[in-house]
């Protein structure tokens, strides 16, 4: 059996996703499928995609938009590998990320899965810090306000996956709602070291954000009551509709980079450095049926970048979740 299979469901990816691409083809770990699948793009994502030339790379595509949450259970249904690694078309894997995921993994049997810390970068690629550095806390309440893990670092069994699918009402909330309807059953590893390189807008839509809101209270209201009670689940729902005004008066004021700056932890000039570099070799990265980015642009990118950029991946270790 393959080792692993990569899932990048995609919708209007175009200009990210080579370099998503490329990070799969600069991991140290080679035995790897990558899975694309179209979401009813209208760009040209679709036409890059069938671009690469290499056996390990499948397109699939149905000129649908059905939602990542389809797009993520197609995926565990088509997945041939024994692993399934999440990535998402705007974003990029350090070279080493599937390599120290699998091997904590296959260290841990009774893991179903392991997730990272990640790098958060503007959409210029210039990076404003890092998460997700701390394990998560299964703790109900904790559960219900805060993921378990970081959602696209994250790579488990196959089988758990097809086990468990994304409830596909859930077009903003995922993850959040798997974690919670599984994490009594859950084992998970940390590994505290950032593996991930997340792509995040300094602005806030101030539709899409309320949407989100309004879902996790839905969320909150399905399994708020049995976890913590009634009277806590109202005050979550007070909150989150609070937090969405908060928002709206932050966006008026113009402070939403503000909001968006406070998730992330700042970045020590060594830890740009050597983020940098993690960069620069990903998109050296040559992908058959892709154009190659000269290595006089990538280091003119370093050269720019180098005073923002994020942190050691060496950094931490893999830290347990609770083994049920």
């Amino acid at each position: 059996m393959m080792q692993v299979s990569i899932g990048l469901p995609f919708f209007n990816n175009q200009k990210t996703l080579a370099d998503a691409i490329r990070s799969v083809f600069a991991q140290t770990l080679y035995d790897w499928e990558l899975i694309l699948v179209d979401d009813g793009s209208t760009d040209g994502s679709l036409a890059l995609a069938r671009s690469i030339q290499d056996p390990r790379v499948r397109v699939v595509s149905d000129g649908v938009n059905r939602g990542l949450s389809s797009r993520l259970n197609q995926i565990a249904a088509l997945a041939r590998g024994r692993y399934l690694a999440r990535l998402d078309g705007d974003d990029m894997m350090h070279p080493e990320r599937l390599e120290r995921q699998i091997a904590a993994l296959e260290s841990n049997p009774r893991a179903n899965m392991v997730g990272t810390a990640m790098y958060s970068l503007d959409r210029s690629d210039r990076p404003r810090g890092i998460q997700g550095l701390a394990p998560g806390d299964t703790r109900p309440i904790a559960v219900l306000t805060r993921a378990l893990l970081c959602h696209a670092t994250i790579t488990g069994h196959t089988e758990w996956f097809r086990r468990n699918p994304y409830d596909e009402f859930r077009r903003r909330s995922e993850d959040r709602e798997l974690f919670i309807r599984t994490f009594r059953n859950l084992s998970f590893l940390h590994l505290a070291e950032a593996l991930y390189f997340c792509r995040e807008e300094l602005s806030v839509r101030l539709d899409k954000y309320l949407a989100s809101c309004h879902e996790v209270r839905s969320i909150f209201h399905q399994y708020g009551p049995e976890l913590v009670g009634r009277p806590r689940t109202a005050a979550l729902c007070l909150a989150s509709w609070l937090k969405g005004e908060i928002y709206r008066l932050c966006i008026h004021l113009h402070a939403e980079p503000y909001l968006v700056r406070r998730r992330s932890t700042p970045l020590a000039e060594e830890q740009t450095r050597v983020a940098a570099e993690t960069i620069e070799r990903i998109r050296s990265t040559p992908v058959p049926g892709l154009p190659s980015i000269s290595p006089h642009a990538a280091r003119e990118w370093v050269f720019s970048s180098r005073s923002d950029l994020p942190i050691d991946h060496r950094a931490g270790q893999a830290e347990r979740g609770p083994v049920t």
